[in-house]
């Protein structure tokens, strides 16, 4: 099993957004963190002040060679998934570049879940190559 970060937004009691930071060493304990949060309260107040929060999940290093998941909240049960793979970062982080973006677009919580899990089992390489066109 890999070894993952989660960092997220929601907030507790006020306006402000507050950031929450977590590693994680199973697919459980993110279910856990998703399964927490405050889905009816954070879109009610993402509809009255503009931003909302999210999920980002990561695997690797945000430096050199990593995947992530950025889950953002849109309904009291789905939301926008997002994987970004970087295999390679290349000279400048442009030429010799090998990466992957998947737009999952609208998915449930447990679609979510699903894709997630990922970091879990797979290698960063592993997901690369599975996600490569």
């Amino acid at each position: 099993m890999n070894i993952v970060k989660v960092f997220y937004q929601h907030r507790e009691g006020g306006t402000e957004l507050i950031d929450h930071e977590r590693t994680l060493k199973s697919h459980c304990e993110a279910c856990e963190i998703i399964d927490n949060y405050p889905w009816a309260q954070e879109l009610a107040l993402f509809e009255t002040l503009g931003e909302g929060g999210g999920f980002f999940f990561l695997l690797g290093d945000a430096e050199g060679q990593y995947a992530s998941y950025q889950f953002t909240p849109v309904e009291t049960d789905r939301g926008f998934l997002d994987l970004d793979v970087v295999y390679q970062r290349g000279v400048m982080r442009i030429f010799g570049r090998k990466s992957v973006l998947v737009d999952f677009e609208l998915v449930s919580i447990a679609e979510a879940k699903h894709h997630i899990k990922e970091l879990f089992e797979y290698s960063v390489d592993g997901l690369y190559n599975k996600y490569k066109k």
